[in-house]
């Protein structure tokens, strides 16, 4: 670790500025939070004694005879503090701008009084040694003040507490602290000790220093995060939400026979949504995908368009995304459009990164048939990527039945709540039906019909199509009780017009997707964190999310031997070898069976 700094390089403006404000009555500790950015008192008092140290040594460099007039306190009469102090003068005046000589004036001018009080003979003393010290002070800025440099070590314009913790934090020089602070969002994340306003006091001052040779703050301009349903699925929705100054919204290739309205490619990114998303989660993505595009050709491209793109573009977008750079990935959660916010949150899993080319891919299929863009580049490249080496075949993001015992013993042991009534029916409506989020949060009682067969829940799934879900007693059971919490009575009885999943305030409304994800995961990881879990299970269980209980229900599913095309029908797969690669334990349990029958070393018990 460094020695810790232990005098000042160089010095600036704003040590002389401090001093100033001193020398006219200013607290000290008041003067080195305004022009030092030092808030703590105990700081303040030793960074006061350095500046006035380096001031004075500087005086004597310079043959100044009266050095020892730097940092001498001169009292200011008890008779002259009828009126407000200086400090709080201008702070009400708003004369943070002006020079001392006109804010003295504008003070005096405003309390009379204190010109009467500053006729004494000893008042009269102090103001010109007060004078004689700004005087010098003045002089010895003038010659000596260079100004601050994007090179120069943090060292030199920061007191040491605050320049070693940068340092300690990779920023050595100015630029390094400028360039960290032009990412964004918490910047200032790797420097013990120091949060929000603090970071916000470093960075001012940083300005401050560097003025137009600050980097300028990188914002990205469209809100790829905007979950209102207006903007995922009005086609007009984004040029609204976008940046139109900075965005290329004039074609880029001026098509006569093109059968869209669309007169830029965000409009045509609306107009695909509107045609091709069958729901609010697609609509969702497919913006998401398209517009991070968008602002790669701007920002990366060249400024082209969709119609611009070549194979080279994509095969460079691809990998782009396979390895995002830092300026890209947010620091914060900011909203889009604002300071520190950027298009990706950070580093795509293979998963992500597969998506979004298959989603590209078919969004320029889908605009060469519209003959929006002369050609496709991206059926020039490869976008299949393979499978995941980092994936596990048989992990399926599952909730093994040991933790589920444990997880739904916490919660049965917590107070009685309508919200406590919501999780237990999800997680046992949904380890035994395995519905999509989109599919529970849409559903309606009216939706459940008793069969011959028994309880049924008719679905609109994905894909838009119709499927029948079972509903065995586990879930019948978990929704009873739901019901009964809700006061609604049983399923034969309530009105079929309230939602399946209610809002806690009101149980004729339904609930949205962000608000099903924030009540599962909280509730899981509180139950987590006060289980009796081993510590690997509880590591496994911290990304646990809504989506793994419809996961859970395939995994315990094919547990209990069930027959893989009813698991199939009952989850709406499109594909039973979907099924397989998700939950393909049992052709695996057959496969082991029947080798070990021929491969097996005999026991030892076996002569």
């Amino acid at each position: 670790m460094r020695k810790p700094i232990s005098t000042i390089e160089r010095l600036g403006m704003h040590h002389f500025a401090h001093l100033k404000a001193v020398a006219m009555g200013v607290p000290f500790q008041a003067a080195a939070l305004r022009y030092l950015g030092i808030h703590h008192g105990h700081q303040a008092a030793g960074v006061h004694r350095l500046t006035v140290e380096s001031v004075r040594a500087l005086a004597r460099r310079q043959h100044e005879p009266a050095w020892r007039l730097i940092g001498l306190v001169i009292r200011v009469d008890v008779e002259m503090q009828q009126g407000p102090s200086l400090a709080e003068f201008v702070a009400s005046r708003g004369l943070e701008d002006w020079s001392e000589e006109d804010v003295g004036r504008f003070y005096l001018e405003a309390y009379p009084e204190q010109a009467e009080a500053a006729g004494s003979a000893r008042t009269k003393r102090r103001e010109r040694l007060r004078s004689a010290q700004l005087a010098l002070l003045e002089k010895l800025e003038k010659r000596s003040v260079v100004p601050p440099s994007p090179v120069d070590p943090v060292a030199t314009w920061f007191d040491p507490i605050t320049a070693q913790r940068l340092m300690d934090a990779g920023m050595v020089s100015l630029l390094d602290l400028a360039d960290r602070i032009a990412l964004g969002g918490r910047w200032f994340g790797a420097m013990p000790g120091v949060g929000v306003k603090k970071a916000e006091r470093i960075a001012a001052f940083a300005r401050d220093l560097l003025g137009d040779k600050f980097p300028l703050q990188r914002r990205f301009a469209a809100p790829l995060d905007d979950c209102s349903d207006d903007a995922a699925m009005s086609p007009t929705g984004l040029p609204d939400l976008l940046d139109t100054q900075r965005l290329p919204f004039q074609l880029t290739y001026e098509s006569t026979y093109s059968v869209l309205a669309a007169r830029s490619d965000a409009d045509a990114i609306g107009e695909w949504i509107a045609a091709k998303a069958g729901s609010r989660q697609t609509a969702l993505g497919y913006r998401r995908e398209a517009t991070r595009l968008l602002l790669w050709l701007r920002e990366e491209g060249g400024g082209k368009g969709f119609g611009d793109m070549t194979a080279s573009d994509c095969t460079r977008y691809a990998a782009f995304l396979a390895d995002i750079p830092p300026r890209w990935r947010s620091k914060a959660r900011a909203r889009p459009g604002a300071e520190g916010w950027a298009p990706f949150r950070g580093p795509l899993s293979h998963q992500s990164r597969q998506y979004a080319l298959n989603v590209l891919g078919t969004f320029f299929t889908w605009l060469q048939a519209a003959q929006y863009i002369p050609s496709n580049p991206w059926v020039l490249v490869n976008r299949k990527l393979g499978d995941d080496p980092a994936a596990r075949q048989l992990d399926t993001k599952a909730i093994g039945e040991g933790a589920m015992t444990e997880i739904l013993r916490v919660i049965h042991a917590q107070p009685d709540s309508p919200s406590r009534a919501r999780i237990l029916f999800i997680l046992g409506f949904m380890e035994a039906v395995g519905l999509r989020s989109q599919e529970l949060i849409s559903a309606r009682l009216k939706d459940f019909s008793l069969e011959p067969e028994g309880w049924v829940l008719h679905v609109y799934g994905k894909g838009a199509k119709n499927r029948v879900a079972a509903v065995p007693g586990q879930a019948l059971d978990a929704l009873q009780a739901y019901l009964r919490a809700r006061g609604l009575g049983g399923l034969e009885t309530a009105s079929g017009d309230y939602p399946l999943l209610a809002s806690l305030g009101d149980s004729s409304q339904p609930v949205g997707y962000q608000a099903l994800h924030e009540h599962v995961k909280g509730w899981l990881k509180k139950a987590v964190a006060a289980s009796a879990l081993p510590e690997h299970e509880r590591r496994k269980l911290a990304g646990a999310s809504t989506h793994w209980l419809r996961h859970t229900f395939g995994t315990r599913a094919v547990a209990r031997h069930v027959p893989l095309d009813v698991i199939q029908e009952q989850l709406g797969h499109a594909s039973i070898q979907t099924t397989m690669n998700i939950y393909g334990r049992a052709p695996i349990q057959r496969r082991t069976a029947e080798l070990g029958k021929a491969f097996d070393t005999p026991s030892t018990t076996d002569t």
